[in-house]
């Protein structure tokens, strides 16, 4: 009979860990919550593909508008600032186009919003996403009016 070897050893310990590595296909897996989405098509803008709909608000605001701070504070998942290159029109496009990819990575994301910081500004745009969609009655008035309001499109079946 042979002897217990090392390279034995070695080929038992290999064997437990790749088990341990890759568990039996039937083992539960946790189900990631389904995120909030709505109806609607994206938006082309400044040639930057935006994949979720415009959030817009059912009332006018003549000075800008963002989402009530009370529900932005309960409903935040994540922030980040993007830069706005000029001109502005299409630099804060592209800072939605960066925001959506962002928020995509928070897998909770229903909806995000954009604003431009100002010209003044070393930071470009500001780019929050919620949990929840943004609802069109929402908003409220802001000093603030180059926005973007954005909810998640659900996948077509």
């Amino acid at each position: 009979m042979a002897g217990f070897t090392l390279r034995t050893a070695l080929s038992v310990v290999a064997s437990a860990a790749l088990g341990l590595a890759y568990p039996a296909a039937d083992a539960p897996t946790a189900t990631a919550a389904a995120v909030p989405c709505t109806t609607g098509s994206p938006v082309v803008t400044a040639g930057y593909t935006i994949n979720y709909a415009p959030a817009i608000p059912t009332a006018i605001f003549e000075e800008g508008y963002q989402p009530e701070p009370v529900w932005a504070k309960d409903h935040v998942v994540g922030t980040y600032t993007f830069g706005v290159p000029t001109p502005v029109e299409s630099g804060f496009a592209y800072a939605q186009f960066k925001c959506q990819y962002y928020c995509n990575a928070a897998a909770s994301a229903g909806s995000f919003f954009v604003n431009y910081a100002g010209e003044a500004s070393n930071i470009g745009s500001y780019c929050t996403c919620y949990d929840q969609l943004l609802q069109p009655e929402s908003f409220v008035s802001n000093n603030q009016t180059l926005v973007g309001a954005w909810n998640h499109i659900c996948a077509a079946n």
